[in-house]
C-alpha cells in the first residue's frame, strides 16, 4: 500500500500556544479499507526512526486526527515511527453506510489501523496513544481481540473513562440534556454546539450516555469490558486531567486504570497539586503548550523506557 498522491499540510503550534514543531510539516496520508468495507484515513509522521516500535494515535469522539498532530510531530522528532488513525466519518475517513458505535470502531477501525502500521512497518509490535474516546476502544479492542495483546508493546490513554461522568445529578441532566439533541438530529452536531471540529454518530454517543449513567461499561452483547481487562498485562499509562471535571474527570480515569491488570502501569493526574503548571482540561491535556512541556516529555521518557 502506498500513500495517496496528495499530502495535506498540517500547521503545527501556529495561535494556539502550542511548541513550534516545524512551522509546516508534509505529512503522508494513506488508506486502508476494514472488514466491514470502509475506507479509513491514516497520516504518517515519521523523520528518521530511531526506535523500533511505531507508534499509532488515535483520537476521540467530536474530533479527527488534527488534536493528535502536535503530539505525534513532536514523538516523529524524537525518533518514533508516528501514525494517526482517523475513527470511520471523521476527517478524511469514509463514514460507511451504518450508524456506529464504539465497538465498531474498537472491533474494525482499531484492528485495520493496528494492521496497517504493522504490515507497512514491517513491526511486530505497537504502541498505541488515546485521547479520551481514543483510549477506550485501543482497550476495548484489546479487551475482545486476545491475538492483538501480542502486538501491542504499551497503552497510553490520556483523558479516557467509561463510566463515571453521570455520578452527580447534575452530570445527569446534563447528559440527558446532550443526548436529547443527539437524536433529535441523528448525531451531535460538534461544530454547532463548540464541543468538537467533528460530528458524532449518534450511536457512539448513546453508548457513552448509557455507560456513564449505568456506571457500567458492556458491550451490546453483554460483554463485560471491565472484566476482560483485568488480564490484560500490557504497560499501561494513564493521565487524568484536574480540570477535567465532566467528560473524563479523574474518579472515572483512575476507575479505568484501576480495572486493567498490567503489572506495569502508571497514573498521572495532571494538576497542580501534583506540581504541573495547570489544571489541564479535557482539551488542553493534549494539545497546549502546557502539553508541550509537561506532559509529552512523560510520554516520550515512558515510550523511550519500552522501546
Amino acid at each position: 500500500m502506498n500513500p495517496v498522491t496528495n499530502t495535506r499540510r498540517f500547521v503545527l503550534g501556529q495561535g494556539d500556544g502550542t511548541p513550534r514543531a516545524p512551522a509546516f510539516r508534509e505529512a503522508p496520508r494513506y488508506r486502508a479499507m476494514t472488514r466491514d468495507g470502509v475506507e479509513l484515513s491514516l497520516i504518517r509522521f515519521c523523520q528518521k526512526a530511531r526506535w523500533e516500535t511505531p507508534v499509532l494515535l488515535t483520537h476521540g469522539t467530536l474530533s479527527n486526527a488534527q488534536v493528535c498532530v502536535r503530539l505525534a510531530s513532536f514523538l516523529a522528532d524524537n525518533g518514533f515511527d508516528c501514525w494517526v488513525l482517523e475513527w470511520r466519518g471523521h476527517g478524511e475517513s469514509h463514514p460507511g453506510h451504518t450508524n456506529p458505535d464504539f465497538q465498531h470502531i474498537a472491533d474494525f477501525d482499531v484492528s485495520t489501523g493496528l494492521d496497517t502500521v504493522r504490515r507497512l512497518t514491517g513491526k511486530q509490535q505497537v504502541f498505541l496513544v488515546g485521547h479520551s474516546g481514543g483510549g477506550l476502544v485501543f482497550l476495548m479492542h484489546l479487551a475482545r481481540q486476545l491475538e492483538s495483546r501480542a502486538h501491542v508493546k504499551g497503552v497510553i490513554t490520556l483523558a479516557s473513562q467509561a463510566t463515571e461522568a453521570g455520578v452527580t445529578w447534575r452530570d445527569k441532566a446534563k447528559i440527558a440534556g446532550i443526548a436529547v439533541v443527539n437524536n433529535m438530529f441523528g448525531h451531535l452536531p460538534g461544530p454547532m454546539l463548540r464541543l468538537g471540529p467533528e460530528k458524532e454518530w449518534r450511536g457512539v454517543m448513546n453508548q457513552w450516555f448509557r455507560w456513564n449513567l449505568t456506571r457500567r461499561w458492556l458491550a451490546r452483547d453483554g460483554f463485560d469490558y471491565a472484566k476482560a481487562v483485568r488480564d490484560l498485562d500490557v504497560p499501561l499509562l494513564c493521565f487524568a486531567g484536574a480540570g477535567d471535571h465532566f467528560i473524563a474527570p479523574v474518579r472515572g480515569c483512575k476507575r479505568l486504570f484501576d480495572v486493567v491488570g498490567s503489572h506495569d502501569k502508571q497514573f498521572i493526574v495532571c494538576g497542580k497539586d501534583a506540581g504541573f503548571g495547570e489544571d489541564y482540561d479535557h482539551a488542553r491535556i493534549i494539545a497546549s503548550r502546557g502539553a508541550g512541556q509537561e506532559i509529552w516529555p512523560t510520554i516520550r521518557a515512558w515510550l523511550d523506557a519500552r522501546a
